[in-house]
């Protein structure tokens, strides 16, 4: 699941020099804005065929966050 995340990330963020591992935090290590939050949220429910409320964006700050979520969501 993190090699798909991560996956997701690199092909929809600009991650520069930044290696991408679970502590990455997507606000203060990618300098995403929450647009792009949104953006990205919206590609992983494509890639996992999931849809995620609104409520539940906020939660996802680390790619660690983030495989939690969707292992919870798509398991």
């Amino acid at each position: 699941m993190f090699e798909k995340v991560k996956q997701i990330i690199e092909e929809n963020v600009d991650c520069g020099n930044i290696k991408i591992v679970p502590e990455t935090d997507l606000i203060s290590d990618l300098q995403i804005n929450s647009l792009d939050l949104v953006e990205l949220v919206c590609a992983f429910e494509v890639a996992f065929n999931i849809v995620v409320p609104e409520k539940d964006i906020r939660k996802l700050s680390k790619v660690s966050d983030i495989v939690a979520y969707l292992e919870k969501r798509v398991a």
